[in-house]
């Protein structure tokens, strides 16, 4: 009889005699390879832009009400290299958990508003920007403590192992500025990145500043995207239906009200105004019976106002937003999980992408309970729709409804944009007054009219020309890089202004009318 090796455990049953016994089974351990799973890590296809989020995601869910993200350079090992810092004002890690927090895919229990889901996601994803990731972290009362997953450890022990103390040369900048903040807060934590592995091979040597502009740009827009609604303010329902509201001020190297980063929501909600040609909407509820339970979801199809009437800075940042997509690609669905946007843009194979569908995009919400429905990946960037909710989806994309007063059929969402996006919205009519105005008697010589000799016209001239006789003002929150008139457009006899609150010149604008 051959004997079993050392590292086979055995499992023995203890049946009675007359009862057949249960075969032994052999359990043989696997031999991790450290070194080569942190070159996997290394490689993971994340952008900037979605690492510092997922590190957002943990400030929010530890109860931060301020983020700040620092994006600079520094010299690291004697060379020039980058760095990214995410530090907030949350409730800091305990002592004896702050090691569990480093590890991949420590056990927890998640809250079901919480925005974290496998405890995989800080890791990784900073692990496939930067070669250091330093948490530092305190509680209310206790001091600063300290944990590092640093590749060059690994490397040296072929092990994954998290260091308590950073070594002489990895006192850099980019740590004391995060104790530093630290220091100044009652409780709060810090991500710092560091070697940061592929931007080295982004930019390259050429016009750094200009790249670095770009960067910059993403990151904000695309933090101002995912997080709006934590931005503007938000309340989160639980399954037994109470509520809890988060609001989170993010800011982008700097601190003042000038580096808070602006709220960018895909569907121009707040350009709903009953005009013809401002947003449009239609809410669509679904079922999805996961087994135990039917669950109501619902669809909101939004029609956005053209690219005329958008605002000369929101195409640019949504391009900006999604790396640089064009306006066109940025039509499709938008899943949210805890009014965090997870998923965006494209069809999902409901419907082809047409360039005549830009000013089209759905939303959806789903709860954390359906996340093995929607098979939410770990990195949270990508859900799967399922079946029962497709086939619904593919029936409403061919549903005709009427979006507007002006409307003069029922038509299906593509059809209505293509109007909305060739500029073909009509503003509602004013009937001509039922009494037309006094005309004075020809003078002798004048020229008579089309009708003959009365010399009045079968359609005076002021009723073929709309007179516009008001003027309203509409406000929105825009940015404040952008241009103080957003949009300029007719609504019947209104000439309607949009301006853009956030404007240095906004409050000066208003005062000088006020004196008019």
């Amino acid at each position: 009889m051959l004997k079993k090796k050392q590292n086979v455990r055995n499992r023995y049953t203890t049946t009675p005699l007359a009862e057949v016994m249960v075969a032994d089974e052999e359990f043989i351990d696997m031999v991790g390879q450290p070194r080569r799973e942190l070159e996997r890590e290394l490689a993971l296809n994340y952008n900037l832009e979605q690492v510092v989020a997922d590190l957002v995601d943990n400030s929010i869910d530890a109860g931060a009400e301020n983020v700040w993200v620092i994006y600079n350079e520094e010299e690291y090992n004697n060379r020039n290299s980058f760095f990214v810092a995410v530090i907030d004002d949350g409730k800091g890690i305990p002592d004896n958990k702050i090691s569990s927090v480093m590890d991949f895919g420590a056990p927890r229990e998640y809250d079901e508003l919480e925005l974290g889901k496998f405890g995989v996601g800080m890791k990784s994803s900073s692990l496939s920007q930067a070669r250091e990731v330093t948490l530092l972290s305190k509680t209310e009362g206790s001091s600063i403590n300290l944990r590092r997953l640093s590749s060059e450890v690994v490397i040296e022990k072929d092990a994954w192992t998290l260091i308590p103390k950073l070594r002489d040369h990895m006192h850099t900048e980019a740590i004391s500025l995060a104790k530093r903040s630290i220091a100044e807060l009652e409780s709060g934590s810090a991500v710092v990145l560091e070697d940061m592995h592929k931007l080295k091979h982004r930019i390259g040597d050429g016009e750094r500043e200009s790249y670095l502009t770009d960067e910059y740009g993403h990151i904000k827009d695309y933090l101002g995207l995912v997080f709006e609604r934590y931005i503007e303010g938000t309340a989160l329902q639980r399954e037994n239906g109470s509520k809890e509201f988060r609001k989170v001020n993010i800011f982008f190297n700097g601190k003042s009200e000038a580096h808070k980063i602006e709220k960018l929501d895909p569907f121009l909600r707040e350009m709903k105004d009953g005009t013809s040609t401002g947003t449009l909407s239609k809410t669509i509820p679904m079922t999805l019976d996961d087994g135990n339970k039917i669950h109501k979801i619902e669809l909101n199809i939004w029609i956005t106002p053209n690219d005329t009437d958008r605002g000369q800075d929101y195409d640019a940042r949504m391009k900006n937003a999604a790396r640089d997509s064009g306006i066109s690609e940025l039509q499709g669905i938008y899943f949210y999980r805890n009014e965090r946007l997870i998923d965006f843009p494209g069809w999902k194979k409901i419907v082809k992408h047409e360039p005549h569908a830009t000013c089209v995009r759905w939303e959806m919400h789903f709860p954390p309970s359906l996340d093995d429905i929607f098979q939410l990946d770990p990195s949270k960037r990508e859900i799967q729709l399922p079946r029962i909710l497709f086939d619904q989806m593919t029936k409403i994309s061919r549903t005709a409804f009427k979006w507007h007063m002006d409307d003069s059929k029922s038509i299906n969402h593509r059809a209505r944009a293509k109007i909305r996006q060739g500029g073909k919205d009509k503003p509602q009519t004013i009937a001509p007054p039922s009494t037309p105005p006094a005309t004075p008697s020809p003078t002798p010589g004048a020229t008579t009219g089309s009708t003959g000799s009365t010399g009045t016209p079968s359609k005076p001239d002021a009723w073929s020309a709309r007179a516009l006789t008001k003027v309203s003002i509409k406000k929105l929150e825009g940015s404040i890089t952008g241009h103080l008139f957003v949009s300029e457009r007719t609504d019947g006899d209104s000439l309607q202004i949009t301006l853009n609150t956030k404007h240095g010149l906004y409050k000066a604008f208003i005062d000088a009318m006020k004196k008019e």
